[in-house]
């Protein structure tokens, strides 16, 4: 009889022909898939009994907590955007380079855009989120987003191109976590050349985070002399500036750079099949993920309503795909060889923010850790969630200054 902690959900699931290797084909490269590929080869080696594909479209993962050094130099592209290639070299993991155009569930196949289609056994759908479409007249054509290296990288040529300017003008719309991490490393970059200013229409920045680290991010901002702007709505951007509602009068803001950080949305399903989207967007899914009418298809990260202790769903961050990666791998193997399967559980170990060059906070057990020793505790937990031995062992060696090879 199965323990409390183990459900079996093998009902409508169907075991691949004796003698041929189980299909996993895992969608999306993020922190979900990429972490549940890895877990399934560390678990597997490299077994001829199940083949695992790995569809994601860009060449590099993209450690997305740790972007932000990018802009102060503190950390080269390469530290925490591995190519795939060199993270997947010594697994069995096929690699494909493409994008996913439709799941055809009832077939059991994805189409891709370039490649031929793939079939499979089993499926884990961990496509992530992206930027909410801007719906303020001119944000899309005037402002940059921050959620991938190459938005970093964008971002890098305009203050590039900024660099002779003796006054350097900077807007942010959102005061969430990245508006704030962004607002303070910016500042830091620029220094009195620069002018950095947030703007939000809700009434305090970071509103899902603890107030112990909102009190630390307000500090780190004022010292940074940033403007903060709440409760003003954006009204409108152009080529000059952003013009916002705040107090009941409209202002405005002339900007040399603009960035749009007003949040993110899950992916919507490529296809048909799939339950109805929650209120939020995302895939209703069973405590151990997977979609109630296909026992052999997990969905994990940013598009599922994964459940979570205490809320009504884990949040859609890192910190929550990097969980449910080894989770969902494990099931997989489980289902694979019907044996009951686990519950997901969440469980949140805390807050972390860059707060400028060389300072952080961490909140996280009863602590809140803040300033350099704050910054060391933040970089020694995202290099512990690295991706592979390898790679974390060749950053380490960098940083140590053992060797100048990258």
């Amino acid at each position: 009889m199965p323990s409390k902690r183990s459900i079996s959900t093998a009902a409508g699931h169907t075991a691949p022909p004796r003698g041929r290797a189980a299909r996993i084909c895992i969608l999306g490269g993020g922190f979900g898939g990429l972490y549940c590929a890895l877990s399934l080869h560390q678990r597997l080696g490299k077994s001829e009994q199940v083949h695992i594909t790995l569809v994601e479209p860009r060449d590099r993962f993209n450690f997305t907590p740790m972007l932000y050094e990018l802009l102060t130099h503190e950390l080269a592209p390469w530290e925490i955007a591995p190519a795939y290639r060199d993270l997947l070299r010594h697994t069995a993991i096929d690699l494909r380079q493409d994008w996913v155009e439709n799941i055809d569930l009832s077939q059991r196949t994805v189409t891709l855009r370039h490649g031929e289609p793939l079939t499979y056994d089993y499926l884990v759908v961990a496509l992530g989120s992206q930027m909410r479409p801007p719906a303020i007249a001119g944000s899309q054509a005037h402002t940059l987003p921050f959620t991938t290296l190459a938005d970093a990288e964008q971002i890098e040529r305009r203050l590039a191109d900024l660099q002779r300017q003796p006054q350097v003008q900077v807007v942010i719309a959102g005061a969430g976590p990245s508006g704030v991490e962004l607002a303070c490393k910016l500042s830091d970059r620029l220094g009195e050349r620069g002018q950095v200013t947030v703007v939000d229409r809700r009434g305090e920045i970071l509103r899902s985070y603890p107030e112990r680290l909102q009190q630390a991010a307000m500090r780190a901002l004022a010292k940074r002399g940033v403007e903060i702007y709440l409760n003003a709505a954006v009204e409108g951007v152009d080529a000059g500036g952003m013009t916002f509602d705040y107090q009941g009068k409209s202002r405005r803001c002339q900007a040399d750079l603009m960035l749009w950080t007003v949040g993110t949305v899950p992916r919507s399903w490529l296809g048909s099949g799939a339950p109805p989207p929650t209120l939020y967007g995302q895939c209703p899914v069973r405590p151990t993920l997977q979609l109630a009418e296909h026992s052999n298809v997990f969905v994990l990260g940013d598009m599922a309503a994964m459940p979570a202790p205490g809320r009504d769903r884990a949040p859609t961050t890192a910190q929550a795909a990097y969980q449910a990666g080894p989770a969902v791998a494990h099931n997989l193997l489980a289902l694979i060889a019907n044996r009951p399967l686990k519950p997901f559980v969440y469980n949140h170990l805390g807050d972390m923010l860059t707060l400028g060059q060389g300072e952080a906070v961490v909140c996280g057990f009863g602590l809140c850790i803040t300033g350099r020793l704050g910054a060391f505790s933040r970089h020694w937990a995202y290099w512990l969630r690295l991706p592979t031995h390898a790679h974390r062992w060749r950053v380490l060696k960098h940083r140590l200054g053992l060797n100048s090879k990258h």
